[in-house]
């Protein structure tokens, strides 16, 4: 009996053997899908990246349309009750005491016109050169904006190839993100040290509206205090005939920013690094 006992000694060591090998397998190929899984949504945050790259610049574009836009509405109100002031003043000066003190008004007041007048030519100049800018879709190289993630590596993934389809009709940007991943363990799973897999992400971004309503004279939350407040011109204690007041003013804006779109098209050949 004491022989048999010690024949049966280490029956389960093929046991243990291959548990180990089976548990030491499926970590192996656990590792690996995870390290897959992890590319694949490194790829897609890299692509979705560089399209919202792509498209912000024609969303900046239309967003500084819509300040000059802002500004010269700004600009012409202030005209706009400058002159209603100059003409007060002129035909009912009992808001100043004496003529003395009605010409000098009357020159802070023309001399505030002259700057409000100047500052709207030349906003409106501007508005004239940005148009080209806006117009006609996406005007403001998206694929430029799009190259830069390959270089800059502090802001966006340099890790990838990426290729820009820009569709002008549609004001869309499709990126893909690509790169070739050495799989993790490759000698243990046979699968030879050249093997790799794909790390694909796709992602395309167009220009999402985000419409407003502006009141300039409202107050400011953060500082309690109006964005535009009441100008008065000749001095502060001064009849309201001669301020001017932007409380009639209110600003349809319409904003720009890049939001996420379906691809138009399947995707086609793209470069992989």
């Amino acid at each position: 009996m004491r022989v048999a006992q010690y024949r049966e000694r280490g029956q389960t060591l093929p046991l243990w053997t291959l548990g180990l090998a089976t548990m030491f397998a499926l970590m192996f190929f656990t590792v690996n899908y995870a390290n897959m899984v992890r590319w694949h949504i490194r790829a897609q945050n890299a692509a979705d990246s560089a399209a919202s790259a792509g498209i912000a610049t024609d969303a900046n574009m239309n967003n500084q349309a819509n300040m000059l836009v802002y500004s010269a509405a700004v600009e012409e109100t202030r005209i706009r009750y400058l002159l209603q002031a100059m003409a007060n003043l002129v035909y009912d000066p009992g808001a100043c005491s004496g003529q003395t003190a009605c010409d000098a008004d009357l020159a802070k007041l023309s001399a505030a016109y002259t700057i409000a007048s100047t500052n709207y030519t030349n906003i409106t100049l501007q508005m004239k050169n940005v148009d080209g800018l806006i117009g006609g879709g996406l005007a403001n190289s998206p694929t430029t904006a799009t190259a830069l993630a390959a270089s800059h590596c502090a802001v966006l993934d340099c890790g990838f190839t990426y290729t820009t389809t820009v569709d002008t009709a549609h004001e869309t940007v499709d990126v893909v993100a690509c790169k070739n991943v050495a799989t993790l363990f490759p000698k243990i799973l046979g699968l030879g040290t050249a093997n790799a897999f794909k790390a694909v992400g796709r992602s395309a971004a167009t220009l999402a509206l985000i419409p407003e309503t502006f009141i300039p004279a409202s107050n400011n939350p953060s500082t309690g205090l109006p964005y535009q407040p009441t100008e008065s011109p000749v001095g502060v204690n001064t009849s309201a005939d001669l301020a001017v007041n932007f409380a009639s003013l209110s600003m349809q804006m319409t904003w720009f920013a890049a939001g996420p779109t379906r691809p138009k098209t399947l995707v086609g050949t793209y470069g992989c690094s």
